[in-house]
């Protein structure tokens, strides 16, 4: 069973997984806590998906920045996905690295 999740976006894929690592950096780039920033969402979705995207794609792509996790977010939008389809990608991700049972996301 593979520990990551990989999103495909305009035809590249990309391999996310969140590890301790990954978690602190986004906490420390949302400053606060990641369950907190999620509980809040619809008050600050784009940074917050967009901070979870780049540290989720840290581990497992050289040099991933935060522009481009801005710009993956809008290249999801522009391939015709909608903000829905892509929090049931962060929801896959969190299952796939471990925070919830598959199935239970």
């Amino acid at each position: 069973m593979n520990k990551f999740y990989t999103m495909t976006v305009g035809g590249e894929e990309y391999n996310m997984r969140l590890t301790a690592g990954a978690i602190l950096q986004i906490e420390k780039k949302l400053g606060k806590p990641l369950f907190k920033a999620l509980e809040t969402i619809q008050d600050n979705m784009v940074e917050t998906v967009a901070a979870i995207l780049w540290g989720a794609a840290q581990t497992m792509n050289h040099n991933f920045s935060y522009e481009k996790a801005l710009q993956l977010f809008d290249d999801y939008v522009d391939d015709g996905h909608s903000l829905e389809d892509l929090m049931q990608e962060i929801n896959q991700l969190f299952e796939a690295s471990g925070f919830f049972k598959r199935g239970q996301a």
